[in-house]
């Protein structure tokens, strides 16, 4: 690859989260400035960077309500006080972004460091389907199939269940169209999707795959209310929101706040 030429990988910072009392494996300490400004010399002093960039709250938090302004839920309960400091690094091409990584997070004060690139480059991520709704297979796990079906309790999708849910499908607005993926189709999908990881497919069965209906939705829709009002039906296990997942995401890889409720990130926009 010519020099010139810039890869979509290299576009992606590397968030490095500090310590607060409060995130995991930091002892309930904050970082404090003696140990910024030693980080900040280690980072500056890194050959493989050609930025490095300190976020304090006040920074964090401005970018933290553009990127959020639509869900008024989520900026009443967040404050610039809730968000971690960070440090966000360029990685000049080429260059060991493991080892950067991995170096980063070994510091002092530091609570985790993030590559953006494996996050959002990754080809498992993402999905050509807005909201898929899982139906309940045999002998699940999932706390919707074991309780309030009636005889159904534990089994698999009744052939009344499944009925009630393509007919509920039908006469929601905001699904633009939807199609039904059986286990073989899941199956192959999932196999295709995780080929280069030839343990996780050689743990996984036909029968753990779950039938599911795949739905486009209305870009203008309410994906959350659509999705917690199919999650309700009788025999779904569960209903993944692309949206909602999207925001989680973010919230988590971004911003260091990946511990708060799905009521509030996936909260009507």
């Amino acid at each position: 690859m010519p020099s010139s030429e810039v890869s979509a990988t290299d576009q992606w910072e590397i968030v490095v989260f500090l310590c607060t009392p409060a995130a995991y494996g930091c002892h309930k300490r904050g970082v404090t400035e003696k140990q910024k400004r030693a980080l900040r010399m280690f980072l500056e002093g890194m050959p493989e960077l050609s930025d490095v960039r300190f976020v304090d709250r006040a920074g964090a938090y401005g970018n933290f309500r553009q990127d959020f302004a639509s869900n008024k839920t989520l900026l009443k309960a967040v404050w610039a006080k809730d968000l971690p400091e960070s440090f966000r690094l360029k990685v000049k091409q080429g260059a060991d972004r493991d080892r950067v990584r991995i170096a980063a997070a070994r510091r002092t004060g530091v609570d985790m460091a993030i590559d953006l690139a494996e996050i959002y480059d990754d080809p498992h991520r993402t999905s050509e389907w807005d909201a898929s709704v899982f139906l309940c297979v045999e002998d699940s796990a999932m706390r919707p199939c074991l309780s309030g079906r009636g005889k159904a309790n534990g089994a698999v999708v009744t052939p009344e269940e499944r009925k009630a849910i393509v007919a509920a499908i039908k006469r929601t607005p905001a699904v633009e169209s939807y199609v039904y993926e059986d286990q073989a189709t899941a199956y192959r999908n999932f196999r295709e999707l995780y080929a280069d990881n030839e343990a996780l497919i050689d743990a996984t069965l036909l029968s753990d795959m779950p039938e599911s209906y795949r739905l486009k939705l209305r870009s203008e829709a309410d994906w959350n209310a659509v999705s917690r009002r199919l999650a309700r039906l009788r025999g779904v296990s569960q209903v993944y929101n692309q949206r909602c997942m999207d925001a989680k995401l973010k919230l988590d890889v971004e911003y260091g706040r990946g511990d708060l409720p799905e009521s509030k990130v996936c909260a009507p926009r």
